[in-house]
């Protein structure tokens, strides 16, 4: 595939900037500034806009502007931000819509704004489709991994060192919260996001507990020139 030029890929950002500005800013999509990696992706999808492109033809115009940028630029990104991106799971994307948020994205601010305004743990339960935010298990049903053992959901800590409220609660299924236990912290969608505890360290083999140690070492005792 021919890489466009910078030029044509400027016209490219301005015209999903004018569209943003219409159509979408409304919806808290964000744009990316121009001309940064992610601005360059966003380019490239709206140059070819309704084709799918290659990752590694974004690749190479984002080195042409960024030499020392990687070669595994990560375009889905661009779906976390609201734009309405499709991926084929071949390193393949394009851009839906661009007149439209990502419905998933929609999905995701009408939750969060569910979350905050959430006035039980049953109306959160609700807004996560009565299923375990962390593996989808459902309320009610056999669990799938057991069968026999029918999912009862329980309050599950976002980030178990703040707070025991409705703000920081998504319902688990008793397998996700007890293997979880307060060790990580999860996002709006269930999913871990951050450690919160020493505990997976301990458990971790001591190849991986020296590689902690050595990134660690690097931040709280840097070398002195």
């Amino acid at each position: 595939m021919d890489i466009p030029s910078l030029q044509q890929l400027e016209e490219a950002y301005q015209e999903a900037a004018r569209i943003h500005k219409i159509h979408l800013d409304q919806h808290n999509v964000h744009l990316p500034n121009w001309p940064t990696y992610k601005a360059i992706h966003l380019a490239m999808l709206m140059h070819y806009k309704g084709r799918f492109i290659h990752k590694d033809d974004v690749s190479d115009a984002v080195q042409r502007q960024f030499p020392k940028a990687g070669r595994d630029q990560q375009v889905r990104h661009l779906k976390r931000d609201g734009w309405n991106i499709e991926s084929d799971g071949l390193g393949n994307h394009r851009i839906r819509d661009p007149y439209n948020p990502s419905p998933e994205f929609v999905n995701l601010q009408a939750r969060r704004k569910g979350l905050i305004s959430a006035t039980d743990f049953e109306e959160i339960v609700r807004l996560f489709g009565n299923r375990c935010a962390t593996c989808g298990a459902i309320s009610g049903e056999p669990d799938p991994r057991y069968g026999n053992d029918i999912i009862s959901l329980q309050k599950g800590h976002m980030n178990p060192n703040k707070p025991d409220h409705l703000g920081n609660i998504i319902p688990q299924c008793p397998f996700c919260n007890q293997a979880y236990k307060d060790d990580y912290i999860f996002d709006e969608k269930g999913r871990v996001k951050a450690v919160a505890s020493i505990g997976p360290v301990k458990r971790a083999s001591r190849t991986v507990q020296k590689i902690i140690y050595e990134f660690l070492k690097e931040i709280f005792e840097p070398t002195r020139s």
